[in-house]
């Protein structure tokens, strides 16, 4: 079975905190693929809050190109050898009917590639509120979930609860989309 790592998103816009967290992953986790999946509308935001979903497809591809080439030299340059040594960009959400749930999205990739185990990497704010997404109960007890940390969020024992690995020793990247939106950074 291949292993992949699913990082979903707006990207609304992409930021240094969401590559930290793929470099992370990729750099600390068994995994044999690291995806972005972009969602053209997530059903919690203001569809008047996001840049037109395909620039930010165009957008996120561009600056992916550019972050595997500095993280394939950062991992030539500190002889690492993770399995997986590059992100890449799944549309898959674009493809499919709305409204876009996380469950549905997970089953149809577990049915278009039975040989691959999916696991959910979110940061400890979404963590914190899976139990009350769509199905997020489902979504805890049949998925992998990889939980990277958040200021102010404590989720050590919901982890232990869903059996959910977090990611203790990973630096803390205390930057949103939405601070860059708002101009606040």
């Amino acid at each position: 079975m291949k292993r992949s790592a699913l990082y979903f998103g707006s990207f609304n816009p992409l930021h240094y905190g969401h590559l930290g967290v793929a470099e992370y992953v990729i750099m600390h986790c068994d995994i044999d693929r690291f995806e972005m999946v972009l969602s053209p509308h997530n059903p919690f935001k203001d569809k008047q809050m996001l840049q037109d979903p395909q620039q930010r497809l165009r957008d996120l591809r561009k600056a992916i190109t550019g972050f595997n080439r500095k993280l394939k030299e950062k991992i030539s340059a500190n002889g690492a050898d993770p399995k997986c040594c590059k992100v890449t960009v799944n549309d898959i959400e674009f493809h499919l009917k709305e409204p876009l749930y996380t469950y549905n999205t997970m089953k149809e990739l577990q049915k278009r590639n039975p040989d691959t185990e999916y696991m959910i990497v979110v940061g400890a704010d979404s963590f914190k509120i899976m139990p009350k997404w769509y199905l997020g109960e489902d979504i805890l007890r049949e998925f992998k979930v990889i939980v990277y940390p958040r200021k102010g969020y404590r989720v050590k024992t919901m982890c232990r609860r869903y059996k959910a690995l977090y990611l203790e020793d990973a630096p803390l990247n205390n930057i949103s989309s939405t601070q860059i939106r708002n101009g606040e950074l």
